[in-house]
């Protein structure tokens, strides 16, 4: 079973904590928060920053939904082995936090690595792609969670 709260504050960590003022990540979008992208219909709403409850509360929501876009994610995988269960769970859970479902599905030869239950395949997929070029720590820091089960 997933530690939620361990969980909830390794990605506020990795994040930088909430942020209160909008800024550009590393690829040019508008954010605030935790990592929270700011939508067109909230540019208006955010533009001058935000409080530190409402920071919360939208990584909150983003949370739930990489949760359920995880689980998205992993159902064609099938039932895998308890022991690596959590740390696969939390490794997808992060990388759908990150980089949202759409972007995580074309991990195709990753994921068939996952159902495979070919640990050092997976990790090897992490590490060749862009997702890792363009974020090297935090995807090491899960590529690390993913070799604990070699």
């Amino acid at each position: 079973m997933i530690d939620e709260g361990r969980l909830q504050q390794e990605i506020i960590d990795h994040e930088g904590g909430v942020v209160l003022k909008p800024y550009k990540d590393h690829l040019g979008y508008w954010t605030v928060g935790v990592g929270h992208l700011i939508k067109d219909s909230e540019k208006h709403e955010f533009r001058n920053g935000i409080n530190y409850e409402t920071g919360l509360k939208l990584f909150l929501i983003d949370y739930s939904i990489a949760k359920r876009d995880m689980q998205t994610f992993l159902k064609p995988c099938g039932d895998m082995p308890e022991y690596a269960r959590d740390i696969v769970e939390e490794v997808c859970l992060e990388m759908a936090f990150q980089i949202g479902l759409p972007k995580l599905q074309k991990f195709v030869k990753f994921k068939q690595a996952l159902t495979d239950e070919n640990w050092s395949e997976a990790i090897l997929q992490m590490e060749q792609s862009r997702w890792y070029n363009q974020t090297p720590n935090r995807a090491r820091s899960l590529m690390d969670k993913m070799k604990k089960l070699i």
